[in-house]
């Protein structure tokens, strides 16, 4: 069995240096688990409007969850992931629901075929969930001039300088 890959952290050093000093993010692998961090997150007092969090896969295939306000390092105290993005949580006839994952995060860059160790994740934890990213992103690093590139509609040319951009996945 290949093991899955695992994405480094690919953002400023600062932040990172920041994310070392932060408490540690507790993993979530069960559903009372993921109802008190929601909680924490203060995801009962937004009366029906959806919360957006931060989130990682940790190496060991576990959930960490943070604030949407911090850094996806911050929440893999500084650890490689094997995924990375925002979570949106409901409450649908007072049950707890994710309504949409996405795979964003320019610290990690993380591809959409890490989408299995999320599912992976969600389904030991017990909670329904999307069956891929909504939506789903690819990554490029400029070769010329070092810029991530979210891609979008298709379109490999830096933002920043208008250099062609790889078609393959490059923060190796």
């Amino acid at each position: 069995m290949i093991p899955p890959k695992q994405y480094k952290y690919v953002g400023p050093a600062e932040i990172k240096d920041r994310a070392l000093k932060a408490p540690v993010t507790p993993p979530i692998s069960t559903q009372p688990e993921l109802n008190q961090r929601l909680k924490e997150l203060d995801f009962e007092s937004l009366h029906n409007q959806p919360l957006i969090v931060t989130f990682v896969i940790a190496t060991f295939g576990g959930l960490k969850l943070t604030d949407r306000h911090n850094e996806h390092v911050v929440c893999a105290s500084g650890h490689n992931v094997l995924s990375a993005g925002e979570m949106g949580f409901a409450y649908q006839d007072k049950n707890c629901v994710i309504e949409n994952i996405t795979n964003q995060s320019t610290g990690y860059c993380p591809e959409p075929e890490s989408w299995h160790a999320v599912d992976s994740a969600l389904d030991q934890i017990g909670i329904e969930h999307p069956e891929y990213f909504e939506p789903a992103f690819d990554f490029r690093r400029c070769t010329q001039c070092g810029q991530t590139n979210l891609i979008k509609d298709n379109w490999f040319i830096c933002a920043v300088c208008e250099g062609e951009l790889p078609k393959d996945w490059n923060f190796d």
